[in-house]
Formats: structure tokens, C-alpha cells, sequence
């Protein structure tokens, strides 16, 4: 493959009236457009000519002969319209959507290890004649499809990271009682939280098509109400082996109760995710401080580690969905930050990053008081 055609439209071929529909492959590096913002067209160019050598580089290596390419010029996009013929000529049939992302994403990893850059991909099945007609509105439907295809992926390992912490809690407890003998009641009260971590576990999983983690818009918060002080009592309890294991100690001073306007599954996601994140970064054999007050018309919750806290520059983009507090990638997808933001503003709270009194991180949550019910104060 030496070039790319300049029209997309010209992938179509000299007979667009006929033919089956056929795979189209987007590829898009975003640089392209923003560096001609910044740094004016001629910047721009050279790295799109960049871009474009790689691109057809990638592409000899992975993709057939007779696929067509195409970059329309001063562009973004460079594209793949991908051969359905097999070896006698006839039309076999379309390619499978798990093959099209493997050739994707090989190709998206090429470029970005080559230019460090970010590449968004997308595909589209597109009969020659409706790609001759309208290009754009192939290509269109092709990112689109795209960012579908990472909001899902977003979406369930958000999923799979909200089922760790009961999973791993619930592990915690059974192993606590595995490796040495217990009283009765100390058995008990583990085999308690293991259960109540359980039916937590299974209201998330049911939970799912409901509740999503990213998007709180379906969560019913109206008449949405819980404890915050019992939901903090709860979660420290869950926490329990994996603060033992960092050898951690947790300071607490209790109020009798605080009723906020959020549910008590979103709220208990909100303090686990900024306990673990504590437990996490904090120094080992450190102190995590957990203060709760009332500070109308919200409740104020702070929790302070003593690690190496948040640098001044991370502050601002901390709470963005892949944004990692550490290198470390054990440390997960870097979503249960921004997931306590979604869960916050959603109900008209805020969340603050800052730096501890003892030089580590502060994270504060502000949520509203719920209306006087039960005598809880507003």
C-alpha cells in the first residue's frame, strides 16, 4: 500500500451501484486538528504527514492488497475500506465485528507508540453506494459506534471495579476466620458484615442496567435519604482487614447521626471509595483521619492520609475517569474518583482535593441535609 486516497469517496470504487456492504475503519488522531489551533497549519502538516507514513506503514503490514485506504487532506481521519472478495473473487461474507477491532486496535497501538499520541478508532459496515453518496455520514456513523464501544467498556469496568470492594472485604473476613480461632461473637460479627457485603454485592449486580456508576441519572434521588454517620460505621467495619493488612490506623470521632439527601447504597460507594483510596496511598502503618460535621445546609465529610499526597497539578483533572493517583497499575482504572464525583454532583454536593493537615491527602465531601424526617435535622 503506497498512498491514500485524497475523497473518501473514492474508496467506493468505479461501480458504486453495486457490491455488498463492507467493513469501514476509522482511525482519528485528535493532535492533528488542536496543534493547528495552537500552533498554526504548518506544524499541523507535519505531523498528519507523520501520521499518514505510519498509518499506511501499519496498515501494509496487517491489512490486504486490495483494502483501500483513504486521508482526506487537512484531516484527522484516516481510514480503511476493507476488501470482502476471497481468493476465487467471489463475495464471501463481512467480516466478523471481533476481527475489525483486532485490526483496529493493532493498528490505533502502532500509532500511538510511534507518535505518543491518542487514537480514537470507530467502524461501520457501508455499501459502496451509500459511501460514494455521503463519505460524512459513513464516517460519522463510524465514531459514533466508536464511542459507544468505549462508554460500554467504560462502563462495565467501572462495574468490575465497584464489585472488588465488597468481593475483597468479604474475602478478608472469611481468611481472618480461616487462619486463626475466634470467640463466638467475634465470629459472628465477621460472618455478619461478610453477609451484609454480600447483599450489597448482589443489589449492585441487579442494580446494573439501572444504575450506572458513571451516568447517577437514574438513580431515583428525590426522596433519597440515609445515615451518614451508620453508613461511615458500616464501611469502616468493611474495611477492617484491609486497613489491618497496611497496618493503618483509622481516628473517628462518632456523632449519633446525619441524615443526608442520597441513597444508601450511592453513599456507601462514595465513603468506601475514599477510605480504600486512603488505605491505598496512604503510608504504611500510617493514621487515615475520618471527621464527619454539620455544616448547613450540607453535612461535611473529610478523610485525611498521611502519604505522599495529591501534587498541586493532579489536583485539577483528579476526579477524570482514567485518572491515576499512582503509577502503579494495580491500582486500578483509575474510575472510583470519578465516580464519587458523579455520585455528588448528581444530588447537588461537592468534592474537594486538597492537602492534609499532616502533609498527605484530603478529600471533602459536601451533601446536602435531607429535610427533617424522623427528627434528623435539616
Amino acid at each position: 500500500m503506497e498512498r491514500c486516497e485524497r475523497n473518501p469517496a473514492a474508496l467506493a470504487g468505479t461501480s458504486p451501484g453495486t457490491g455488498r456492504v463492507r467493513p469501514l475503519l476509522l482511525w482519528r488522531v485528535p493532535e492533528i486538528g488542536a496543534m493547528a489551533l495552537r500552533q498554526g497549519r504548518r506544524r499541523s502538516r507535519a505531523l498528519e504527514r507523520r501520521a499518514e507514513a505510519l498509518f499506511l506503514e501499519a496498515a501494509g503490514t496487517l491489512l490486504r492488497a486490495s483494502d483501500r485506504l483513504a486521508h482526506p487532506g487537512d484531516s484527522e481521519d484516516f481510514i480503511a475500506y476493507l476488501d470482502v472478495r476471497g481468493r476465487s473473487g467471489e463475495a464471501r461474507r463481512v467480516a466478523l465485528p471481533v476481527d475489525l477491532r483486532g485490526a483496529l486496535e493493532r493498528i490505533a497501538a502502532h500509532l500511538h507508540a510511534r507518535l505518543d499520541l491518542p487514537v480514537e478508532v470507530g467502524w461501520s459496515y457501508v455499501a459502496p453506494g451509500d459511501l460514494a453518496r455521503d463519505p460524512a455520514a459513513a464516517l460519522r456513523e463510524a465514531i459514533e459506534r466508536g464511542e459507544r464501544e468505549r462508554e460500554r467498556v467504560a462502563f462495565l469496568s467501572a462495574v468490575g471495579h465497584e464489585l472488588r470492594t465488597p468481593l475483597s472485604s468479604i474475602r478478608g473476613y472469611i481468611e481472618t476466620l480461616l487462619d486463626a480461632r475466634h470467640d463466638a461473637s467475634t465470629t459472628r460479627r465477621f460472618l455478619e458484615i461478610a453477609q451484609a457485603e454480600t447483599l450489597r454485592m448482589a443489589r449492585l449486580v441487579d442494580g446494573v442496567l439501572e444504575f450506572s456508576l458513571l451516568d447517577c441519572s437514574a438513580l431515583h434521588l428525590a426522596d433519597a435519604c440515609c445515615d451518614l454517620a451508620a453508613v461511615i460505621r458500616h464501611a469502616m467495619r468493611s474495611m477492617e482487614p484491609a486497613i489491618s493488612r497496611a497496618e493503618a490506623r483509622v481516628e473517628h470521632r462518632e456523632i449519633p447521626s446525619l441524615a443526608v439527601a442520597l441513597d444508601e447504597d450511592a453513599a456507601m460507594h462514595v465513603v468506601l471509595n475514599l477510605l480504600q483510596n486512603a488505605v491505598v496511598h496512604g503510608r504504611r502503618g500510617g493514621r487515615i483521619r475520618v471527621a464527619l460535621a454539620r455544616r448547613p445546609p450540607f453535612a461535611r465529610l473529610r478523610v485525611d492520609d498521611d502519604g505522599p499526597g495529591i501534587p498541586l497539578e493532579q489536583r485539577e483533572r483528579i476526579f477524570q475517569r482514567g485518572t491515576r493517583l499512582g503509577s502503579d497499575e494495580s491500582r486500578g482504572f483509575g474510575l472510583g474518583l470519578a465516580i464519587v464525583e458523579s455520585i455528588v454532583s448528581r444530588v447537588g454536593g461537592e468534592v474537594r482535593a486538597g492537602e492534609a493537615p499532616r502533609g498527605g491527602a484530603r478529600f471533602e465531601i459536601l451533601l446536602p441535609l435531607q429535610a427533617e424526617k424522623g427528627g434528623a435535622e435539616s
